[in-house]
């Protein structure tokens, strides 16, 4: 075989960003014959692999905090603990990469919108919002001529329309070369596209806007146009040498007439995964829907963050949201739950499930157990038990199991280190109330 044919064999046969020997491998094949056409690029120029998450339950945070909140012993956890995060410092991330080489951090830029609020670039906090006013064409308008601008966080809809499959702005050539340019003074990997999809929009505009309050006229209107622009979007990042993710917030994937294209990107995030916010579920019909879409992406092996909004002391709480978590699981899946800080930090996280005995089901209903009322996926040390209805399950296990339990969890002190801890006892029936799941261990 020729070396440019083991070049191609192996770039298809291995061609994936969770295997950092291949990358480093192709990325040194590539590079001798591009060295001569352009500059070696500094740390972060190659975004960072999303590594496998078969067997442990991995943590990819929301923003962390500044450096100089941080202690060393945080600094220290958090590259041990975190595979990554998002909207942080040039600075920050040079010094977390001293001490973890391969930790993943995400730019912050707003998918559809533009507004006063700061963002990152590089060491600077800065907005761009006085030049993007300067092209009226730029903004979505309603029939009077006024930009809609979106009322609780008090940003403007873009006009990322398309027609003949081109943009017919140069807003969304903007947002890429911005993004571009950013990501590149930041060492970052890739963008985090927030307020993506529809949940942001309907009902939630001033003015009135029919495509944004009409079920049926969005459909029609603008999500035909939001996947062609993310598609747009996702297609400028790749297209660079670094090949920079795009992962869209993809919002709570709870509402069934929506027929945005989730997998437009590389994955995204699932914000209110599992749970609405604490104490606020989801119907079991919502929970199934939300838990199919996801599965479709896992499936697909995209980036899947699935990110929830708990209480500390709700154990239950916490509970279900890894038991969801646990029962879709795939390639790359990573969990955040937080409460206070987002440097927080669960004894949940560390249970020694070890590997799921199959790969995430085509469907949740693959996973219900019928003789014990609850979804079930069984792992080489154990199982998973998942309640998501209002009323409580008993079940008879027929045999001694152990049942995993939680003390402690939350934020992370000054000195590193975490407080929770995991705690097992044997039984032969487990209770599982409403809105929570339970792990069991067979040893």
């Amino acid at each position: 075989m020729g070396f440019a044919n083991i070049v191609s064999h192996l770039s298809r046969a291995m061609n994936r960003r969770s295997c950092p020997l291949t990358i480093m491998f192709l990325g040194w094949i590539g590079l001798l014959g591009q060295v001569a056409a352009r500059p070696l690029q500094p740390i972060g120029a190659e975004a960072h692999p999303f590594p496998d998450t078969t067997n442990r339950i991995v943590v990819f945070s929301d923003q962390l905090p500044s450096a100089a909140s941080l202690s060393q012993a945080q600094w220290r956890f958090i590259a041990d603990h975190y595979v990554g995060t998002q909207k942080e410092t040039r600075s920050w991330a040079e010094m977390i990469r001293k001490l973890n080489p391969h930790f993943i951090v995400l730019h912050y830029q707003l998918a559809v919108g533009a507004g006063t609020a700061a963002f990152l670039d590089g060491e600077r906090w800065t907005n761009d919002f006085g030049y993007i006013k300067q092209h009226p064409n730029w903004f979505l308008r309603a029939a009077d001529g006024s930009p809609i601008s979106q009322n609780v966080y008090h940003w403007d809809v873009m006009n990322i329309l398309f027609r003949n499959g081109k943009p017919i702005s140069k807003w969304p050539k903007y947002w890429a070369e911005t993004a571009l340019k950013r990501l590149r003074d930041n060492e970052d990997d890739g963008v985090f596209a927030d307020s993506y999809t529809q949940d942001i929009l309907m009902n939630q505009v001033n003015p009135p806007f029919a495509w944004f309050s009409s079920a049926e006229a969005c459909k029609q209107n603008w999500i035909p146009n939001l996947n062609l622009y993310g598609a747009y979007c996702c297609k400028s990042l790749h297209d660079q040498p670094e090949h920079f993710y795009y992962l869209p917030n993809l919002g709570g994937l709870v509402n069934a007439w929506d027929t945005t294209d989730y997998a437009v990107g590389d994955g995204g995030m699932n914000e209110g995964f599992a749970l609405a916010g604490p104490g606020n579920y989801y119907m079991p019909s919502d929970w199934h829907l939300q838990m199919n879409r996801l599965l479709a992406l896992i499936r697909a092996d995209k980036i899947v963050i699935c990110q929830s909004y708990t209480r500390d002391s709700d154990y239950d709480a916490r509970w279900f949201v890894i038991g969801s978590y646990l029962l879709i699981k795939g390639h790359h899946t990573y969990i955040n739950m937080f409460d206070t800080s987002t440097l927080s930090w669960y004894p949940e996280y560390t249970v020694p499930l070890g590997v799921p005995l199959s790969e995430p089901a085509r469907t949740i209903s693959a996973n219900w157990d019928a003789a014990w009322g609850v979804y079930r996926r069984d792992f080489t040390r154990g199982m998973v038990l998942v309640n998501p209805g209002t009323q409580p399950v008993k079940i008879d296990l027929g045999r001694t199991e152990y049942l995993v339990g939680a003390k402690g969890g939350g934020p992370v002190p000054a000195s590193g280190m975490p407080t929770g801890q995991l705690m097992t006892r044997p039984v032969s029936a487990v209770m599982i109330p409403g809105h929570s799941a339970r792990v069991l261990l067979n040893d």
